[in-house]
């Protein structure tokens, strides 16, 4: 079972294509996985991320080359903070392995969580609910 912090690999589903009835992700993508809650411990909060550079309208942190490293990723790395797939292990079929390709250090997942607050907060961050 993936843990917080580490880097698996998932058929993201990214919002627009969710909204576009797109029911699956196009290709296997690393993602973060950052919460779990106690509420629903099998539940997984997975947010994207992506080698191209994002728009100045997506809420993205640089991932620091020291984290590609932790993390199995090629450097220049962005992970995505105003959207994420909810997932519920017993439905989740769309992970490529279950396997961390590796993980981010406590430190960098406090910024992510930081940054994926506020945009809750602010109700910028879009949820697509995969099942």
């Amino acid at each position: 079972m993936p843990q917080v912090g580490d880097i698996v690999r998932f058929n993201y589903l990214w919002a627009r294509e969710s909204e576009a009835g797109e029911e699956s992700g196009r290709k296997a993508r690393p993602v973060c996985v950052i919460v779990r809650t106690f509420a629903d411990p099998a539940a997984l909060f997975l947010l994207p991320l992506t080698s191209r550079p994002p728009s100045q309208t997506r809420t993205a942190l640089t991932v620091p080359e020291i984290e590609c490293k932790r993390g199995g990723l090629r450097s220049p790395c962005w992970i995505i903070c105003d959207e994420y797939n909810r997932v519920t292990m017993d439905l989740a079929h769309d992970f490529e392995s279950l396997d961390a390709v590796g993980t981010f250090s406590a430190s960098f997942l406090k910024q992510i969580a930081t940054s994926l607050k506020r945009e809750a907060i602010a109700r910028r961050a879009k949820m697509v609910i995969r099942r």
